[in-house]
């Protein structure tokens, strides 16, 4: 499979393990608990998952040519955690956006759980996925 396919490939799934994640998640957060509130701001989440996917994929494919080994998605998920900590802070304290009291929250972090398993999941959940349809075409 050449980088092209497997790039689309990896951006497919990407979109839509995240698009499911971020509507299931929605009503952890303030002000989002109806799927009319929420599915834009999804969306647009979603494609921010999907940029920060392929900028992963890029800076491992500067370190080394493979990153579908399965010693790699330890790597992904360490990353994956890594970013989403570091968005959610962000996010947080420039009041981009809230939990409700549904939301569990990580001590010492203090960031809400479903969100850094997001993408502490799914960034390699998506790079595994995207290995088993290169192997399986």
């Amino acid at each position: 499979m050449n980088k092209v396919r497997y790039i689309t490939t990896l951006a497919i799934v990407a979109f839509v393990l995240h698009i499911i994640w971020e509507n299931v998640q929605a009503p952890l957060f303030a002000g989002y608990q109806s799927f009319s509130q929420h599915f834009s701001m999804c969306l647009i989440g979603t494609i921010g998952d999907v940029v920060i996917t392929l900028s992963v994929l890029a800076f491992l494919w500067l370190l080394k040519k493979d990153v579908t080994q399965p010693a790699d998605f330890l790597g992904l998920a360490i990353i994956g955690f890594v970013i989403a900590v570091g968005i959610e802070q962000n996010a947080l304290l420039a009041d981009k956006w809230n939990y409700n009291s549904a939301m569990p929250i990580i001590p010492w972090l203090n960031v809400g759980l479903a969100p850094i398993l997001q993408m502490t999941l799914l960034l390699p959940l998506s790079f595994y996925l995207a290995r088993l349809i290169k192997i399986n075409k």
